[in-house]
C-alpha cells in the first residue's frame, strides 16, 4: 500500500469515527432530553449538544482538509499526516 493510500485511509477512518461520535452523542442527548423534566434542563441539554456537535464537525473539516491536502502532498509531508494520525 502506497502511503498516499496509508494517509488516504486513515482520514477517512477517522472521519468516520467522528461521524459516529456524532450519531452516538445527539442519541445520548435525545435519550436525556426525553427524561428531563424541566425547559431549562432541556434547554442546557440543547446547548451542550450543539457545542459538542460543533467540536467534532470542526475536525471533521479539519480531516477533510488534511485529505485534500494528502492529494497533493510531498512524501515527507505524508509520512507527517500518517504520524499525526498514527498519534490519534
Amino acid at each position: 500500500m502506497s502511503l498516499l493510500d496509508s494517509a488516504t485511509e486513515m482520514i477517512e477512518k477517522r472521519i468516520e469515527q467522528l461521524n459516529h461520535k456524532i450519531d452516538a452523542e445527539q442519541a445520548e442527548a435525545e435519550r436525556k432530553m426525553a427524561e428531563a423534566e424541566s425547559e431549562k434542563a432541556r434547554a442546557d441539554l440543547q446547548t451542550e449538544m450543539k457545542s459538542r456537535t460543533r467540536e467534532l464537525q470542526d475536525k471533521i473539516d479539519d480531516a477533510g482538509k488534511q485529505l485534500k491536502e494528502a492529494k497533493n502532498a510531498s512524501e515527507s509531508r505524508l509520512q507527517a499526516i500518517v504520524d499525526g494520525f498514527k498519534g490519534k
